[in-house]
């Protein structure tokens, strides 16, 4: 379990780092193509860009939002516990005043 949140909180981390590496990513690729198609390199750097962005909002938004899914499972799992203690207690109380 701890593993597990370990992995959860380090994609969280590097999050925004993977969001700049995507659309990095499809910079380059833009200017790549361009440069291959003998067409203008800074148009080709921008429409990757323009798709990296647009790559990197899908994906990193999915990430984002699943992390904080995971936050809030993690609170309504702790207040389970301690209501369960807090039961437990009270029960445990009421056994000792008989």
């Amino acid at each position: 379990m701890r593993f597990s949140r370990f992995l959860a909180e380090f994609l969280e981390a590097i999050n925004p780092f993977l969001a700049l590496l995507i659309a990095g990513v499809g910079a380059w690729g833009g200017y790549r193509w361009a440069y291959q198609a003998n067409e203008n390199l800074t148009f080709g750097a921008g429409l990757g860009l323009v798709f990296g962005l647009v790559v990197a909002a899908l994906v990193c938004g999915l990430i984002a939002n699943l992390s904080l899914i995971e936050q809030h499972l993690a609170l309504i799992a702790d207040d389970i516990e301690e209501m369960r203690a807090r039961d437990a207690g009270e029960l445990d109380s009421d056994k000792s005043r008989e």
